[in-house]
């Protein structure tokens, strides 16, 4: 395997580990990263009984991975489900 590979993949590991500490279910989210450009794709819900801040954790963990260092840019193509 080569660098740049294992390098996207310890991203896309980060961004998981992320994931679990906002109250999102992101589930049916997939993610790759290509040279600190992260993509995330698919359906995000708030976790039961967090509906009413689901635009608040979102923006939060959206900002926790651009904050994060070799992130250039966060591309999200995903549904929400409300």
């Amino acid at each position: 395997m080569n660098k740049a590979k294992a390098q996207n993949q310890e991203v896309g590991r980060q961004v998981r580990r992320e994931m679990g500490r906002h109250s999102v279910d992101c589930s049916e989210v997939q993610v790759s990263a290509s040279h600190g450009v992260i993509h995330l794709h698919g359906r995000v819900r708030a976790l039961r009984g967090h509906e009413e801040i689901l635009d608040a954790e979102i923006a939060s963990f959206l900002k926790s991975l651009r904050s994060r260092q070799g992130v250039r840019d966060v591309i999200t193509e995903w549904t929400r489900i409300v």
